[in-house]
């Protein structure tokens, strides 16, 4: 599978493991973080794995200090996805986890 297939495959599972994620808090308030992401820092859906730091920063202003917890389990779930084992590291936001992924996935 060539790198560009890679990156697209990854993609779309980041998405998916970010709506999974935000499911567990129950469909409605999904859809309300995806209107709010969208409306007030201007990433829909699709941009998320292109735009993932200002998705971060998104989160940041909506969860504060639990982003933290969202982000891992987006990060964990994301890792399953891709056949990675998943380790916990105190710092990492979102953004790092994905960059760690893509390094072990050779993207």
């Amino acid at each position: 599978m060539s790198s560009s297939s890679v990156l697209v495959q990854s993609n779309s599972e980041l998405v998916e493991a970010v709506d999974e994620c935000l499911l567990v808090l129950g469909e409605v308030v999904r859809r309300a973080i995806y209107q709010y992401v969208e409306r007030n820092c201007q990433i829909e859906r699709e941009g998320i794995p292109e735009k993932l730091e200002a998705f971060h920063k998104c989160l940041q202003g909506i969860f504060g200090a639990a982003t933290n917890v969202i982000e891992r389990l987006v990060a964990k779930r994301l890792y399953s996805k891709l056949s990675l084992n998943f380790e916990a590291h105190e710092n990492w936001t979102l953004v790092d986890y994905v960059n760690y992924a893509k390094k072990a996935k050779g993207v």
